[in-house]
């Protein structure tokens, strides 16, 4: 290879580096309905996770369907409660985590966020490790709880796993929603291993980062009804809002390496329902909505 071939790789490589790290921005991007959700009857639509074209759609108590995104929209798979399906379960928030119970199973460990005011079996901020199929029946395979004796977080604390660096990062309250004096903390942990036991106690102490966003940009709301986040590459993409005019949609971005707000992109015209959890897909973002199926933000 000569010389000129060299340089034309090597330019091309930088602009595929270059391409990688620019963060995504959402500021133009086109809304489009994908389909209906076709849960159980009774509950709330709550969290989500996206493995290749599979989507996994939770509501309130821990009820689990499975769809195939595909271009007609979401195909159910298999509708079921999950192992830790309880009243204490919200399943606000959802992840596919970066490991696999067994080597043949077809996704890796869902992770569930309980965030509700209820505790479970006397714990606070809950996050369920389960063992999902489409065929067997599911597995609480591990319980990560954070141990909070001084009050950092109200409730609602969500989690979420930033794959790449093989993070667990809890997302939430001080107080509560609309609580006076509440700010939203961010504590950022080394991903729990499967092999670390059947419950994982994390602490403040052993955090590798723990800040609130509002001591360093208060253009961030303190009060405001938080919704289910989610990591790409170097940005937490923030939901927030019921789809009204006094809670409007509004999607924040949140850099987490820079620390600082990114962007503010208002939704509320083309998605007038409530956000519920977001996860990136194809280079686009997949939002599950209550009220409003499931959508999708097009880049493009």
């Amino acid at each position: 290879m000569n010389t000129k071939h060299l340089t034309r790789l090597s330019l091309l490589l930088a602009l595929l580096l270059l391409a990688a790290c620019k963060p995504l921005d959402f500021t133009n991007a086109s809304v489009e309905k994908i389909d209906d959700l076709r849960g159980v009857s009774g509950q709330s639509y709550q969290g989500m996770a996206i493995y290749g074209d599979m989507l996994v759609s939770l509501q309130n108590t821990g009820q689990a369907t499975i769809y195939r995104l595909n271009a007609d929209g979401l195909q159910m798979l298999r509708q079921f409660p999950l192992a830790s399906h309880t009243p204490e379960n919200h399943a606000n928030v959802a992840f596919f985590g970066t490991e696999r119970y067994d080597k043949h199973d077809q996704f890796p460990l869902l992770y569930v966020s309980q965030c509700s005011k209820q505790r479970y079996k006397g714990l606070k901020d809950v996050c369920f490790v389960e063992r999902i199929s489409l065929t067997k029946e599911p597995e609480l395979v591990q319980t990560i709880v954070l141990d909070d004796p001084d009050g950092l977080y109200g409730y609602a604390l969500q989690w979420m796993i930033d794959s790449k660096r093989k993070l667990l990062i809890g997302y939430g309250n001080t107080v509560e929603n609309m609580g006076k004096g509440n700010r939203w903390r961010t504590m950022v942990f080394p991903m729990p291993r499967l092999s670390d036991g059947p419950v994982v106690h994390l602490r403040p102490q052993d955090a590798l980062d723990n800040y609130c966003i509002q001591d360093i940009d208060q253009r961030f709301p303190s009060n405001h009804i938080g919704q289910g986040a989610c990591i790409i590459k170097d940005q937490m993409f923030i939901p927030v809002g019921v789809g009204t005019e006094k809670h409007p949609s509004i999607l924040y971005v949140w850099n987490m390496k820079k620390k600082r707000l990114d962007h503010i992109h208002n939704f509320q015209k083309q998605v007038p329902h409530e956000f519920e959890d977001c996860k990136p897909y194809r280079g686009d973002l997949i939002m599950q909505t209550n009220g409003g199926g499931v959508v999708r933000f097009n880049r493009r």
